[in-house]
Formats: structure tokens, sequence, C-alpha cells
């Protein structure tokens, strides 16, 4: 039996759309299938947890963002059932990350005669995590972009990321850099003027920004990029604008490291953006899960 989350707020009613055809097909296959049209996180997660101890379950399917997806690998981290994703969201940075099919037929057969691969997870704190934990400006443009009335026009078009580029523009000329103190596998460093810190299992966020570049869910370490050091103006003519190429920086106020443990404390409050989702958690203590997770490969 297939299980499967509907958002149906997920990419403004997309998702539920897309259930439509997608529940056709199932029929026409013949495939056992039970479906939650959620409306909450802890719904989810309570109605994944049961279904999991029936012990019948097949895979688990979700058809919404990354938020959805966040909710339901709280469950299935750990164990042996996979996750299938149908990307209709905003971001939809997991299932870019690995060519995740938008094609409800195709998605189907996936499901049904596709692979799993085993990938990597990131835990903040108690929280499981598959893209990227981020400490800074990040948070303050995640929140303008979901309240931006222009971001059902952009959605549509399937044009997020400069919904995101025009929060950013703006963010940063308000923005108060912060000072931190970070501990990667037991070095300890402070860093000055931070405009940025993030931990990517994953190389993007936001609807496709590469902020880890050079992240691979699969290596059992995590890549960390910190924007620091350097004044607004150079930040926003020098570093925001290469940071959309996609490639690694190689210019003062930008500095990659990669490991297994970080631990980060702030010198004022920061949300930090985890999965695409704000939430309150400093001092923060994140890390590496090896193979914690199994994914259905519906490329």
């Amino acid at each position: 039996m297939f299980i499967f989350i509907i958002n149906s707020s997920s990419g403004n009613g997309k998702a539920t759309t897309f259930w439509r055809s997608l529940e056709k097909k199932l029929h026409t296959e013949n495939v056992p299938f039970k479906k939650l049209v959620s409306t909450s996180t802890n719904e989810t997660r309570h109605f994944v947890s049961h279904a999991l101890k029936t012990n019948q379950v097949r895979a688990v399917g979700v058809i919404g963002g990354d938020g959805t997806i966040s909710s339901v690998i709280q469950e299935l981290a750990n164990t042996s059932i996979p996750l299938a994703i149908f990307p209709a969201g905003s971001g939809n940075d997991t299932a870019r990350m690995f060519n995740l099919t938008n094609c409800p037929e195709q998605f189907i057969q996936g499901i049904l005669h596709g692979k799993t691969t085993c990938i990597d997870l990131l835990q903040l704190n108690d929280r499981f995590g598959i893209t990227v934990a981020g400490v800074g400006i990040d948070t303050t443009i995640e929140e303008k972009v979901k309240h931006a009335s222009y971001l059902p026009f952009f959605n549509k078009l399937g044009l997020v990321s400069l919904a995101y580029l025009i929060a950013s523009i703006g963010t940063a000329l308000t923005f108060k850099p912060f000072n931190a103190k970070i501990t990667i596998d037991h070095q300890k460093q402070f860093v000055h003027h931070a405009w940025l810190i993030v931990c990517g299992n994953t190389t993007s966020y936001g609807g496709g920004l590469k902020i880890c570049p050079d992240a691979n869910p699969t290596d059992g370490q995590f890549n960390l990029t910190m924007f620091h050091g350097i004044n607004r103006f150079k930040a926003m003519t020098r570093i925001f604008p290469a940071l959309l190429t996609g490639k690694p920086i190689r210019k003062n106020g930008i500095t990659y490291s990669v490991g297994k443990e970080l631990t980060i404390s702030t010198d004022r409050l920061i949300p930090v953006i985890f999965d695409g989702e704000i939430i309150q958690a400093m001092p923060l203590h994140i890390k590496i899960q090896p193979h914690a997770l199994q994914l259905l490969l519906t490329t």
C-alpha cells in the first residue's frame, strides 16, 4: 500500500490539481493507497506515523513542497520506507536537486518500478531536514517572499527565484550583520560581521539559489557557506550578484568549509530557515546523519 500526503495550499493550489491526475492514474493501475489532504504538520505526522505501524506501507508520497516534505521525513528518517516526491510547491529545491519528475504518468511509473537511493539528512537539534539550514539575512528574505503580493504571479510563471531576488535587494539595504561563535568538528572560530551562515546537505534553496554549490547529499558531510566581514556596499555589488551564478565564489567575504557537526551561537536572536521553514532554534546544533533516508528516484 502507498500513502500520499497532499498539501492543498502548496503552489497556490497546484498540489490539488496534480493530485486529481495522479489519483486517476493510481486507480487505472489498480494501485492500493490511502491519502491525506493535510492541513497541518501535526496532522501529517500523526497520519504517517499511524500508517507505518501497520507494516503495510510500500512508500510515502508527498504532493507538495519542501515544507510538506519536512513534515514527512520526521517520521521516515532512519526507516526502510522510501519517500516519493511530486513537486508542487513554490521552491521545490529537493525535487530539483534529484531531478524528480513533475509528470503524473512518469511519477506513477517511478513509484511502482523506480529505484531508490539512500541520502544523508541534516539533524538540527531534534529535527531532520534534507536541504539547507541558514542563519542570517536569508530568514528575513524568506519572510518577505512568503508575504509578498507578487509571489503568486512569479509562482505561476515558474520564476520563484525572481521573487527571492526582489526581496533580497530590499533586505540587503536594511539588514544588520551579526557576530557568531561556531564550532565545526570541535574546531572553534569567531565569525565577525556575518550576513549569512548556511549549512547545506544539498546545493540550493529559495527556488534554486545555489548557496552550497559543492554539496553532495550522499557524501556523509555537510557544506558550510559563510558570507561575512565586508561592508554593505561590497555585499550588494560583489557578493549578492555572484551568489546568483550558482558557482563557488573566490572573493573576500565568502568562506567555504565542510564538516559533520556544527554549533552556532549568535550575538542576537536570529530565526533559522530549515527546509524552507522558519523556526526559532538558537543556539544551533547541526550534525549530518549519513544514509538516513530512502528516496525514490522518479526521474
